[in-house]
C-alpha cells in the first residue's frame, strides 16, 4: 500500500507489476518484467522497489515508471532462489529483502549495497 494514497502495487506469477488505485476496478498501470517479481513503496509513496527473481533490486519513480528504473542493483545470485519481499525502514535509507534460501538482506537503499546478512530465517 502507498502511505500517501489509496494505491498499492502488485508483483505476480505471470511477471508482471501492476501498479492499482483502491477507487478503480482495473489496474492503472503494467509493468511486465524478465522474472518472478516482488515490490514496494518506500515510505514517502514517491518510489518503489521491484526485485527480480534473486538477481537485481530496480528502483522507479511512480510518476514516470514507464521510462524504466532510475537505479538498478545486483544482487548476489544463488541458483534456485527468489526474492520472496521487499519492505523499506521507515527513514526510507535501506530496504529489507527476504530470499526463499533462508537469506534477509539488509540493503542500502542509495547505493545497493549490502549492510548485512542474516541467515536462518525460514520463509515457508
Amino acid at each position: 500500500m502507498s502511505p500517501i494514497d489509496d494505491t498499492f502495487i502488485s508483483g505476480a506469477m505471470d511477471r508482471s507489476i501492476r501498479l492499482w488505485d483502491l477507487r478503480s476496478p482495473n489496474c492503472a498501470g503494467l509493468m511486465h518484467v524478465n522474472g518472478r517479481p516482488v515490490a514496494a513503496f518506500d515510505p514517502e509513496g514517491l518510489i518503489f522497489a521491484a526485485g527480480i527473481d534473486a538477481e537485481y533490486l530496480k528502483l522507479y519513480d511512480i510518476r514516470s515508471f514507464d521510462r524504466g528504473p532510475f537505479s538498478t542493483f545486483k544482487m548476489p545470485y544463488e541458483r534456485g532462489t527468489e526474492l520472496s519481499s521487499i519492505s523499506f525502514s521507515p527513514d526510507g535509507k535501506h530496504m529489507l529483502v527476504s530470499t526463499t534460501n533462508g537469506v534477509l538482506r539488509v540493503v542500502d537503499a542509495y547505493n545497493g549495497q549490502i549492510i548485512q546478512n542474516i541467515h536462518g530465517y525460514n520463509n515457508r
